[in-house]
């Protein structure tokens, strides 16, 4: 395949996984994204694990490395960070945002669980929707107030929710499959928008 090859991408594997295990930790993805010149709170870098198939954070195994690699027909630091460069446009692509917002679920939820807890949930949303969502202030207050936990099916039915209802909540259809947690955000953020409008 042209751009990769498997005994140099296995060796760029050696070069940052763990001494005594088959994977690459917090202390190899450091040294990796240093090399690569990417900050490691930069979004690229969970854009990167996303199209690795990543499933532990702060965690490559060598399998999902070279598959990954092999997908992305790199196996040097020059064509790595090249090509991981070309993922930031994907986020701007529905499809693809869709794909890799979902991945975050797993991704960042603890395995012991079915749930995604509070302070994660409210962690990815603001990293991954503050361009997205004009009300995200109010949707992180009222769930810091009224939820402990974040279902798969609310984190996932919120990205449609703020892809499908106008910043005003005008159509929306309160009879509709939302989870309720969605219904009382909508009748919680009409009135705090309602204050701010008496403000003024």
């Amino acid at each position: 395949m042209p751009g990769y090859r498997e005994k140099d991408a296995t060796s760029l594997f050696n070069k940052y996984k763990e001494e005594d295990e088959d994977k690459i930790g917090l202390n190899g993805l450091e040294r990796l994204y240093g090399d690569l010149g990417i900050s490691l709170d930069d979004i690229v870098t969970l854009l990167f694990a996303w199209r690795l198939d990543a499933s532990t954070l702060c965690e490559i195994t060598k399998d999902e490395f070279l598959s990954g690699l092999r997908r992305m027909r790199v196996c040097d630091i020059r064509s790595l960070k090249s090509s991981i460069e070309n993922l930031r446009p994907q986020i701007y692509d529905q499809k693809n945002f869709r794909d890799f917002y979902l991945w975050c679920f797993d991704y960042f939820r603890d395995s012991r669980y079915k749930t995604m807890d509070l302070e994660t949930a409210k962690a990815v949303w603001a990293q991954l929707l503050k361009e997205q969502y004009t009300h995200l202030d109010l949707w992180l207050e009222f769930i810091e107030a009224n939820a402990r936990a974040i279902s798969r099916d609310t984190y996932s039915l919120f990205l449609n929710f703020i892809w499908s209802v106008a910043d005003d909540f005008s159509g929306y259809d309160d009879t509709a499959a939302w989870p309720v947690l969605i219904d009382e955000f909508v009748e919680y953020a009409k009135g705090k928008l309602a204050e701010r409008e008496e403000q003024i």
